[in-house]
């Protein structure tokens, strides 16, 4: 994805605001961090404690300055471009918005490749090389990993058969979903997270496929009614810093940073697992319904995704060796 002369304008001059407004009189050094999430979404919470956790280490000379809800300007597709660029030191971004500067990262938007966190993790047994190779050749390194909860269909109305979803439109993030929305006889439009709120009060789409977690930060019960628990993929985001700035801290400083990193990974994805199930029930106290999928509509959900699969190796054919080592590993046929 390319980022225009006047998105970049804009950008720069969001980033140049906010950077104004942070106490830069603390000595060390200062590193900018764009999330697009809600400040109340975990992945924020995350980035806050290994901030803290990453000044105090490092005796306060490495002070991460934490931007939550796209305030910088820069959403969710536009992150390897900006670290790249270096318009910020730092971001977090989930994998599969980056396809369309690095297509090796959209396997987590095949539909119903893994059905589980813990599959999720042995897929990312297999890929993390390739992601982290992905990563380097935009001047990244990546810091951690951590895995949103399952995503799900958000409509204003029941879901029982393919045929309920004729004639909506919906939200979908990149070229798989956006083909898992067509296959269903529904018009995708892709849109980053930070654009769906506006979305659906302005009636542009009838339906959003997110997590839980998501849905209940931007408060969908103010739009729709059904969480139907497709369970359809599974997610990572990726924190990621500019490989200039990362080199420019003293040698002892990345130690300690990267040791925090393996120390912390494990825990957030701990705190991934608990997240769904506490949305999902905060999501119904504020009137939603879960709908769990019949048998007849996961059938026809199910059936669409090896044209899927087999369109993203046909257009990126050094992800075959890794899908099928991931396949053979999961014991899936």
């Amino acid at each position: 994805m390319t980022v225009s002369v006047t998105r970049r304008m804009a950008m720069t001059s969001a980033l140049a605001a906010v950077v104004a407004s942070c106490d830069r009189l603390e000595p060390g050094v200062h590193w900018d961090l764009s999330m697009p999430w809600g400040p109340s979404e975990y992945h924020v919470a995350n980035a806050i404690r290994v901030a803290a956790e990453a000044k105090a280490l490092t005796g306060g000379e490495l002070n991460i300055h934490v931007h939550p809800g796209a305030i910088l300007g820069i959403k969710g597709p536009e992150t390897m471009r900006a670290v790249d660029e270096g318009l910020v030191d730092m971001a977090d971004s989930s994998s599969f918005q980056q396809v369309g500067t690095e297509p090796i990262l959209g396997f987590e938007s095949l539909p119903y490749l893994v059905d589980d966190m813990d599959q999720l993790a042995l897929l990312y047994s297999i890929i993390r090389p390739a992601v982290e190779a992905a990563y380097r050749r935009h001047g990244q390194r990546i810091i951690y990993i951590v895995p949103w909860p399952n995503q799900n269909f958000f409509f204003d109305k029941p879901i029982n058969t393919v045929a309920d979803f004729e004639g909506l439109t919906m939200r979908s993030y990149d070229k798989s979903s956006t083909d898992l929305v067509r296959g269903l006889n529904m018009t995708p439009i892709q849109m980053p997270s930070p654009d769906v709120v506006p979305a659906l009060a302005s009636g542009a789409i009838d339906g959003v496929m997110t997590s839980t977690t998501t849905a209940f930060a931007q408060k969908y019960w103010e739009f729709l009614s059904y969480t139907v628990r497709t369970n359809h993929t599974w997610a990572n985001t990726i924190m990621a810093v500019n490989e200039n700035a990362w080199q420019a801290l003293p040698s002892a400083h990345r130690s300690g940073v990267q040791a925090l990193a393996r120390r912390l990974e494990p825990e957030f994805w701990e705190i991934a697992r608990r997240d769904d199930r506490d949305k999902l029930r905060d999501l119904e106290a504020n009137g939603m319904i879960t709908q769990e999928p019949s048998p007849e509509l996961m059938a026809g959900m199910q059936s669409l995704a090896l044209p899927i699969w087999r369109d993203f190796i046909g257009r990126v054919p050094e992800a075959k060796p890794l899908l099928m080592a991931f396949l053979e590993a999961a014991g899936k046929p």
